[in-house]
């Protein structure tokens, strides 16, 4: 809002004329073609080569961005460790690196490394992150939109129009110049005036100077280069248009954003990155190693930080393949990674006098763990698949941890770690970023909320400061001006209800969209509108804390469905670490008031299980689907060992059905003892309202106080059997989550009206 110089959505970097938004792709659909991609690197070939880009560091002013050299480690550990290239093969070319990413090395190394180098059935990555821009096209394609994207380099000039940026005309020449159609093109930037989103910076260069209207345009050494590379390509003006018309030269292209959105440099907790490489390589993490799309959990949610929502207008990832290869219908070229899902990976041991020392990188956590210190929480080794022993975590920067084996273990970098136990903290927090466009009263906002909402032991259950660009919060609270107004409208279209002009609203920091229902009358005072959003601010908390739980590593073997009982509907999968927690998949929505069932099977052979799921409204609404039976809640949610629960039950008479039309996020829980705290807390609401039967819809009070409940059933399980020896190195004021005692898995629901 106020604290951002402009809301304008920044462009998808078009790749000459044939632009990845006009295949009109959702992010479901993109997260099923990356498990493509993930597929294609995970092949043994001849030889994997890869090309890095990271550009931190600009020449112009307010041009710096953060997190761009944690997408080159981002993609380089996953690069190495999941997917099996050589590190000699990776090329990094960064600022504060021995390559620094000039135009002309860019260029030269993009040449000798993978034109020069790649054969026909070799693969080849290429990744940029760093600012994007736009120039005018000597040639356009389309008239009526003569501009085309760019890459800017870290020498990046610009003398009246014109600059010295890479072109898209070039990236098609130099992807047509590779000799193997195993080519992965990785762009995480964007154009159209770069700044201040928030507290989160946009990939796209700003304009140095006032141009009158005037578009940029690319210097003569950038169309000699093009000519050049025609030239030794064979390849004729008219037939160099005539490609650029059809689609990209080669492979596939994955872009961070559509040409009218933003892509997002971001704060997480102690690291900034590109919200879309972390959202993609924290993805490829946990990709099986051999999944078809059709068994791919839908849920981009926990894969999007803090600023995702089911509604996250924000940043839609996009993909394109050469035309004519049918590459976005299939698994690109392989079957899948050649090591075992995981969530770190050794990088280096220290062997001291008092023991070793590991150090490991946690690419494939989610943001929700990396909320916590993370301070003694225990990882599985795993060689060759195989676990060996575990190692405790001691502490951590960023996403650079360090730690300790539990017991003598022959450990060497490149070994995979998966959670086993993770602390959450036992009082948490709700983080909110107070905008600057509150005025004189961001001072008085703050204290407000670090008092709206308080624990029984007078702790506060709400974290608020004044926006800053270090801080990753959950929400911003800020007053709507008319010029924020006038560009969310623009960028969010009419599905969005924007706020009054001054009215106080929390909006999702990754785009500033307004959180539904959240903005009152016109001038309220931000203390009052504190006082009006508390029950809101409950339900956002309780809906973090199981976003939380949704976000750990689940080790139990279970897995499950959501289907239509008249079998006309799509079927979509809830699965368990074989079918890879994190995963989404391309699935038809489901049509309003379809009759919907939940099956979910054990196939463990001594250990019954227990069932329990909550759904949560796109508004932040909790209620409990099952169990519905509050006379007898633990016998109905118990499942036999190696057998399956179909709910809702016969004896349950109730039907599950979802009205309306957008999303449902379902939580279903799984866990080895009955969860007797939250459940009895359910019993008593229920029959204070008089009912013995049916679903129960919670109030903010009800949600926090059931899932603070909740809390403590996990706690105990994890603390309690097998897990004791492990808990032990937990802070008691720390919630254990013992991955072998409790799942929890978040599904997205589409739910649609048109039944056409």
């Amino acid at each position: 809002m106020g604290s951002a110089p402009s809301l304008k959505r920044r462009h998808f970097l078009q790749f000459a004329g044939a632009t990845l938004a006009t295949m009109g792709l959702s992010q479901l659909d993109f997260l099923t073609q990356a498990e493509g991609y993930g597929q294609a690197l995970g092949q043994s070939t001849p030889r994997k080569l890869a090309m890095l880009v990271g550009i931190n560091d600009y020449p112009f002013a307010s041009g710096n961005l953060r997190g761009c050299l944690t997408d080159v480690e981002l993609q380089y550990e996953l690069l190495v460790n999941r997917f099996g290239f050589n590190p000699r093969d990776i090329v990094r070319v960064t600022s504060g690196g021995a390559l620094l990413p000039t135009r002309e090395t860019i260029l030269r190394v993009f040449k000798e490394h993978l034109i020069d180098q790649a054969q026909p059935g070799d693969v080849v990555v290429f990744h940029y992150s760093g600012h994007g821009s736009r120039v005018s096209d000597r040639n356009p394609l389309d008239p009526d939109n003569p501009l085309i994207g760019t890459l800017v380099p870290m020498d990046a000039s610009q003398d009246g129009q014109m600059v010295n940026h890479i072109t898209s005309r070039t990236l098609f020449l130099l992807m047509e110049a590779i000799r193997t159609d195993n080519l992965t093109m990785v762009l995480d930037s964007c154009y159209s005036g770069g700044g201040f989103r928030g507290n989160t910076l946009v990939r796209a260069a700003p304009i140095s100077a006032n141009l009158d209207g005037k578009d940029l345009i690319a210097n003569d050494a950038e169309y000699a280069y093009q000519q050049a590379l025609m030239a030794e390509l064979e390849l004729s003006f008219d037939g160099f248009q005539q490609r650029r018309h059809q689609g990209i030269a080669k492979g596939i292209a994955l872009g961070s954003a559509s040409r009218n959105e933003t892509a997002l440099d971001m704060a997480f907790n102690g690291f900034y990155a590109g919200a879309f490489t972390y959202l993609l390589t924290r993805y490829l993490w946990q990709l099986p190693s051999s999944t078809p799309a059709s068994v791919v959990q839908a849920n981009l949610i926990r894969s999007t930080a803090a600023a995702a929502r089911q509604q996250d207008h924000g940043q839609v990832p996009q993909f394109e393949a050469a035309p004519g290869s049918g590459n976005e219908h299939k698994p690109l070229y392989f079957v899948g990674p050649v090591s075992p899902t995981a969530e770190a990976v050794i990088t280096n041991i220290t062997r001291t006098s008092a023991g070793n020392q590991v150090e490991f990188w946690l690419g494939g956590v989610s943001p929700q763990y990396l909320e916590t210190p993370g301070d003694n929480a225990i990882f599985t080794v795993l060689d060759n698949g195989v676990p060996v022993g575990e190692i405790v975590q001691a502490s951590r920067t960023g996403l650079l941890a360090n730690g300790k084996p539990m017991g003598d273990m022959a450990l060497q970098p490149g070994m995979l770690l998966r959670e086993k136990l993770v602390g959450l903290p036992s009082n948490p927090v709700l983080k909110i970023g107070v905008d600057r466009s509150l005025g004189n009263e961001v001072s008085a906002t703050v204290s407000a909320l670090n008092q709206a909402l308080l624990s029984q032991t007078n702790i506060s259950r709400i974290k608020a400061q004044a926006v800053n660009d270090a801080t990753a919060f959950d929400f911003l609270i800020g007053r709507m001006t008319d010029a924020d107004a006038q560009q969310l409208r623009q960028e969010l279209g009419s599905g969005v209800e924007i706020p009054p002009v001054g009215a106080i609203a929390l909006l999702r920091p990754s785009n500033l969209e307004p959180v539904p229902a959240s903005y009152g009358r016109v001038n309220e005072t931000a203390t009052a509108a504190v006082s009006r959003l508390k029950p809101m601010l409950k339900r956002l908390l309780a809906n973090i804390i199981l976003k939380s739980l949704a976000s750990t590593s689940p080790e139990l073997d279970v897995s499950g469905e959501i289907f239509t009982v008249s079998g006309n509907g799509p079927s979509l999968p809830i699965v368990a670490r074989s079918g890879s927690r994190n995963a989404l998949t391309r699935i038809q929505p489901f049509r309003a008031n379809e009759e919907l069932k939940i099956r979910m099977e054990n196939r463990h052979y001594s250990q019954a299980l227990f069932l329990s799921c909550i759904a949560i409204s796109s508004a932040g609404e909790m209620t409990v689907v099952y169990p519905v039976d509050w006379n007898a809640p633990d016998d109905a949610a118990r499942i036999d060992p190696n057998s399956a629960l179909e709910i809702p039950r016969p004896e349950d008479r109730v039907r599950f059905q979802v009205s309306g039309a957008g999303y449902v996020e379902l939580l279903t829980l799984v866990s080895t003892r009955s969860l007797r705290n939250a459940l009895r807390g359910l019993q008593s609401i229920a029959r204070g309202r008089g009912t013995s039967r049916g679903y129960l819809s919670m109030d903010a009070d009800e949600s926090l106080g059931v899932i603070t409940e909740l809390l403590g059933d996990i706690n105990s399980m994890s603390r309690g059997g097998d897990a004791r020896l492990f808990a032990e190195s937990l802070d008691e004021e720390t919630t254990a989550v013992d991955n072998g005692t409790i799942a929890v898995f978040s599904t997205i629901i589409e739910v649609t009206d048109d039944i056409s």
